[in-house]
C-alpha cells in the first residue's frame, strides 16, 4: 500500500509540473506590456541623456569660441594706433598715413555693413550696405615691429588677427603697408555665418585676404566710445554711422550672438516664453538701454539651436591722432 500511495503522489507532482510549463495569454500580454514600458523608459532616458550631452557640449563649444573671439578682438584693439619709430633702426616713417588720420584711422568701422571688396586696401565696409543680420564691421590699423638687424623681418611682437607677425612700415605712401585687423561677418563655405578676419597678409608681399575665425556668428555689433573732452573717458556711445571724428574714439564695445549646431538645444529655448523674453542683446540689455537701433536686439528663429551672447569693452591704449 505504501508503494501505491507513493506512486500516486509522484503522479500528482508530475501532473503539476506539466501544468506549470506554459503561460496563459493574459500573463503573456502583461509581460509584453511591462517589457515595453521598461524599454520605452530606457529609450527615453537614453534620448534625454544624449540630448543633454549634446547641449552641454554645444554650450562648452560656444563658450570657448566666444572667449577666443573676444581675445583676438581685444588684442587687435590694444595694438590699434601703435606707431613704430625706432630711430636706431633707421625706420623713421614719415608716410602721410602715419599722421593723417583721415587716411590712416587706427580704428574705423561701418554700421550694418559688409566688405564688398576684400582685396581693396581701403574697403572697411560702408554704412548700410547690407551686413549679415545688420552686423557691423570693425577695423584696427597699427605698425608692426622689425628686427633691428633686418627691417624686412618681423620681430614677432606685433601680430594681426590671423596670427601673422607684422614688420614696421617698409614702403612709402602705401596704405597696404599698414598692418590691419578687420572683423566682419560672412557666410562661409559651409553655409554658416562666420566672424571673419581680414589682414594685409605677408608684409613682404602685402595682399589683403579674409579668413574665418569662428563659425555661427549671427550678429556682430559694435559701438564706439567718444571722448569729447580729451580726458580718455568716453562721454557717449554711438554707432559707426554717428561717428564724425574717428580721432575722438577712445573705446569700443563689441558684442555678438553665437549659435550652436542644429538640435543643440533641448527643445527651442524660450519657446513657451513671451516674445520679449526670447530677445537676445549682443551688447547686453543694460548697455543697449533705450537705444532705437534695431540691430542691437536679435530675435532668434525657433530652429532648435543653442545660442549665447558675448560682449566686452576695450579701451584703446594708443592715441588716435
Amino acid at each position: 500500500m505504501a508503494t501505491k500511495k507513493t506512486s500516486r503522489i509522484d503522479a500528482m507532482k508530475h501532473s503539476a509540473r506539466i501544468t506549470q510549463q506554459g503561460l496563459t495569454l493574459v500573463e503573456l500580454m502583461v509581460s509584453l506590456v511591462l517589457a515595453s514600458l521598461i524599454t520605452l523608459a530606457a529609450v527615453g532616458l537614453y534620448t534625454v541623456g544624449i540630448s543633454s550631452y549634446r547641449t552641454v557640449d554645444a554650450g562648452q563649444e560656444l563658450q570657448d569660441n566666444g572667449r577666443f573671439a573676444l581675445e583676438i578682438i581685444g588684442q587687435a584693439a590694444r595694438q590699434a594706433g601703435y606707431e613704430n619709430y625706432p630711430e636706431g633702426y633707421g625706420l623713421r616713417w614719415t608716410d602721410t598715413y602715419a599722421t593723417n588720420t583721415s587716411l590712416f584711422p587706427s580704428v574705423r568701422g561701418a554700421n550694418n555693413a559688409k566688405v564688398a571688396s576684400v582685396t581693396s586696401v581701403s574697403d572697411d565696409g560702408t554704412n548700410d550696405n547690407g551686413g549679415y543680420n545688420s552686423s557691423d564691421t570693425l577695423a584696427f590699423r597699427f605698425h608692426g615691429a622689425s628686427l633691428q638687424s633686418d627691417r624686412t623681418k618681423a620681430d614677432g611682437s606685433m601680430i594681426d588677427c590671423q596670427g601673422v607677425a607684422q614688420t614696421a612700415p617698409l614702403l612709402s605712401n602705401d596704405l597696404s603697408d599698414v598692418a590691419l585687423s578687420l572683423f566682419w561677418v560672412k557666410v562661409d563655405s559651409t553655409g554658416e555665418p562666420s566672424l571673419q578676419c581680414i589682414s594685409r597678409g605677408d608684409p613682404a608681399s602685402p595682399s589683403r585676404n579674409t579668413q574665418p575665425i569662428i563659425k555661427g556668428v549671427e550678429s556682430f555689433q559694435v559701438m564706439y566710445g567718444i571722448d569729447v573732452n580729451a580726458n580718455s573717458v568716453p562721454e557717449k556711445w554711438v554707432s559707426a554711422n554717428e561717428v564724425t571724428d574717428w580721432t575722438q574714439v577712445s573705446a569700443v564695445r563689441v558684442g555678438f550672438v553665437l549659435r550652436g549646431a542644429p538640435g543643440s538645444s533641448q527643445g527651442y529655448q524660450g519657446a513657451s516664453a513671451t516674445a520679449s523674453e526670447n530677445k537676445l542683446y549682443p551688447l547686453g540689455a543694460t548697455f543697449t538701454g533705450s537705444s532705437t537701433e534695431a540691430a542691437l536686439v536679435f530675435t532668434p528663429p525657433a530652429d532648435g539651436r543653442l545660442r549665447r551672447t558675448f560682449n566686452a569693452t576695450f579701451t584703446l591704449r594708443n592715441p588716435q591722432n
